[in-house]
């Protein structure tokens, strides 16, 4: 029986064995599933993050066994973007790596990895990051919900709130870390609805659900991210 044929990207690579590598790759119909690939010299440099390929996975059918990729071929490559874009694309890897587990279909996270890999440029960069990252958190069952606050009364646009253990608290002074619940009323909605205050607001709330997730664990190209935005500012 013929193996299908499934489009994938490669989150993380490392060498197993002669001339094998051990793969972690992210596919609409399986999720984050890890997979042995043969290799060769001609076929070795394929292999590589940010770059969309297609190929048979024959799925392993015990818990303890791998998964086996062949029939690799090469759909299209998203490293001509400039070095700003790469670090966010780099980081949306880093957090499917991380955060993501195996073996179960991905239909709508993978197609806003695949908007934001396509898509993403200078100018819309952290609007699409937000947006990824917020459907990360839906399909970790951490989605971020803003009918209520922390005690049961509905988010008022009116006033400003604080993140407390992945809930809201309303503040009464207008400190430099609150979010105001306009904002907040809009983390569902479409992007384009964003305002740049918005966007900056939003940011913080995001910023601090992925934290509670990753529980500790550091993100090299966060750090690098973090770092290159500082140099410009």
């Amino acid at each position: 029986m013929k193996e299908q044929l499934y489009n994938f990207y490669i989150l993380h690579q490392r060498k197993y064995k002669e001339n094998s590598l051990l793969l972690s790759v992210f596919t609409r119909e399986l999720g984050k599933v890890s997979v042995i690939v043969r290799t060769n010299k001609k076929t070795v440099n394929l292999y590589q993050p940010l770059v969309e390929l297609r190929g048979q996975i024959s799925v392993a059918k015990k818990a303890d066994s791998l998964s086996k990729l062949y029939n690799v071929e090469f759909v299209a490559s998203c490293y001509q973007k400039s070095y700003i874009n790469l670090l966010s694309l780099q980081y949306a890897n880093e957090l499917l790596y991380m955060l993501l587990s195996h073996s179960h279909e991905e239909d709508i996270l993978f197609s806003k990895y695949d908007f934001l890999l396509k898509n993403i440029d200078e100018n819309n960069y952290k609007y699409l990051l937000r947006m990824f990252e917020l459907e990360l958190l839906e399909s970790l069952g951490q989605g971020i919900y803003v009918d209520c606050d922390v005690d049961g009364v509905p988010i008022d646009s009116g006033f400003r709130y604080v993140v407390l253990n992945n809930d809201f608290k309303k503040c009464l002074n207008a400190e430099l870390n609150t979010i105001s619940g306009a904002s907040l009323l809009k983390i569902n909605q479409s992007i384009s609805a964003w305002s740049e205050t918005d966007l900056k607001e939003i940011s913080k709330v995001v910023r601090a659900f992925v934290d509670y997730v990753l529980a500790g664990k550091q993100l090299k190209s966060r750090k690098l991210l973090i770092d290159y935005l500082s140099l410009k500012k």
